[in-house]
């Protein structure tokens, strides 16, 4: 489930005043476009799923029709990824300051954090094989991708216009924009300090005013996905060989849950080796993180627990706010992980045969949609189509993947907030900051 919009105003202020961060979690409330009739999105989608499978049973191919529901709003969430990820990324470049030592030393972290948890994902589903035998292709059809050469991936981050990347959606030159405005913003607003100025600050608001309308426009959409996930599982369940769909599925999550697991045992090493922690006294610390952020599945409405946590575990408060608040914009190790995972599973679903540049490619595009996706709720999904462009794979199948979201939601947006802790705590033992330790409340 997504944040509300007072978790979202909650977690920014409390990055930007002075307010303590001791104190609890702020309660969470469903957005009342994803909360049709007082249930809760996930809900629907499990009721979605328990009446397609009798209806695709009963209906057989005629269920096939029903596949225009889920097509219309991957269309509509196609055209809303583009502009939420540059949105996304501009207002994280411009409304935080991240400067000096260790917010380099920040990065740095976050960015093997990712690395890593995306070749274990893809390190899984290469040995594993989640989607061979789901047989999404239509019999008889032979899928192929058109390879390109380093030449041309390296010319194509040059769009030739503006409007080019985001007709095409393509992520690689989105991101080589959207720096170049995101630098040239930050050179603007650091002018505008050193003279005084706070005009500034229109610019600020004017990226928050546009970030906060496409995601209103993003939960009616999101609305919609329990009949996206009726039609298509309907649909597919109609096929003769439409069950092996709901088995590959199971291996998916087994896979996703399997690479999470090791991810996290990645941080405990990072734990013991790197910031002399006892792994033990680090998820002692994070219990209640986990607890929470599983619940909600929100990581902007567990910032205050996490700030807590990290008090106690003698974390001090600039490193803690600093991983904590910013993480949840930067740092979606899980997130990563599951996008490169259902990118590999959907391409041995299809039939693909992906080589080692397209999984590189994969990498690539997932680690930067990541960190688009981390202020969008649903983020994963929404920004799925843009990965799939980048190595040529059909969108139309990612509904699929909807029927499990609800769950792995909540898995990925536990680790990615472990993440944010283990930085926090390491960068507080490599590079430690002035302010006195964070005390916890009791």
């Amino acid at each position: 489930m997504p944040p509300s919009e007072y978790d979202r105003d909650d977690a920014t202020n409390l990055l930007n005043s002075e307010l303590d961060p001791t104190i609890g979690a702020p309660p969470v409330e469903d957005e009342p476009e994803s909360s049709l009739g007082g249930l809760p999105l996930y809900v629907w989608v499990i009721i979605a799923v328990l009446i397609a499978i009798p209806l695709g049973w009963f209906w057989g191919e005629g269920a096939k029709s029903l596949e225009i529901i889920p097509n219309l709003i991957m269309r509509a969430l196609t055209a809303l990824a583009a502009p939420l990820v540059v949105l996304a990324i501009l207002h994280a470049i411009v409304a935080n300051d991240i400067r000096g030592r260790q917010g380099a030393m920040m990065m740095f972290l976050y960015l093997i954090n990712t690395l890593v948890a995306m070749m274990i994902g893809l390190g899984l589903s290469n040995l594993i094989q989640p989607g061979a035998g789901a047989e999404l292709k239509e019999p008889g059809e032979v899928r192929t991708i058109a390879k390109k050469t380093v030449s041309e991936l390296v010319t194509e981050l040059v769009p030739k216009s503006i409007g080019e990347a985001f007709a095409t959606n393509n992520i690689a030159q989105l991101v080589v924009l959207t720096i170049a405005l995101g630098i040239g913003l930050v050179k603007i607003r650091d002018a505008h300090r050193a003279q005084g100025k706070e005009s500034f600050q229109t610019v600020v608001d004017l990226l928050s005013i546009a970030f906060e309308l496409m995601m209103k426009v993003l939960l009616w959409v999101v609305a919609l996905v329990p009949l996206a996930v009726l039609g298509i599982v309907a649909a597919q369940v109609g096929h003769a060989e439409g069950m092996r769909i709901l088995g590959s599925l199971v291996k998916l999550i087994g896979v996703v849950v399997l690479g999470l697991c090791c991810q996290v045992t990645w941080y405990l090493l990072q734990m013991a080796f790197l910031a002399r922690m006892s792994p033990v006294r680090f998820l002692k610390g994070a219990a209640d993180v986990m607890a929470n952020t599983f619940s909600t599945a929100s990581t902007a409405a567990t910032i205050p627990i996490t700030l807590k946590s990290l008090g106690r575990l003698g974390v001090t408060r600039q490193s803690s706010q600093l991983c904590a608040c910013i993480g949840t914009n930067f740092n979606n190790d899980g997130t990563a992980l599951y996008q490169a995972t259902a990118a590999l599973f959907m391409a041995q679903a299809l039939g693909y045969s992906l080589s080692l540049t397209d999984q590189v490619i994969i990498m690539l595009t997932t680690l930067v949609a990541s960190v688009g996706a981390g202020g969008i709720p649903s983020g994963s999904f929404v920004t799925m189509p843009l990965i799939f462009a980048a190595v040529r794979l059909p969108a139309d199948k990612i509904p699929i993947l909807l029927t499990i979201d609800w769950f792995l939601d909540r898995c990925r947006t536990t680790s990615n907030v472990l993440g944010d802790m283990t930085v926090a705590v390491l960068l507080d033992k490599l590079t430690p900051p002035t302010p006195e330790p964070v005390e916890a409340q009791v």
